[in-house]
């Protein structure tokens, strides 16, 4: 093997490795972007549901409320029904 076509094989691989830890750490920071947008996602979604049970709780109190016979009643003097003893 001729010194030339040595130094052209180790100049190809050398040309090859570096490509190959181009591409590793473009596909890493790529990785590193997505979980941080995943993250946010889940902690948007996460303060949603909390938001939603929490006006699911209060929305079944209210409908509770209006179930009883209180409730009934001032809705019914809300919309201007009177009763006589």
């Amino acid at each position: 093997m001729t010194e030339e076509k040595r130094n052209r094989i180790i100049a190809a691989a050398t040309v090859n490795v570096i490509l190959l830890i181009v591409i590793l750490a473009a596909v890493c920071i790529y990785q590193l972007v997505e979980l941080s947008v995943l993250k946010k996602n889940k902690q948007v979604i996460e303060e949603r549901i909390n938001f939603y049970q929490h006006e699911t709780e209060k929305n079944e109190k209210t409908l509770d409320y209006y179930k009883s016979e209180e409730g009934l009643l001032d809705k019914a003097y809300e919309f201007g029904f009177v009763f006589g003893k």
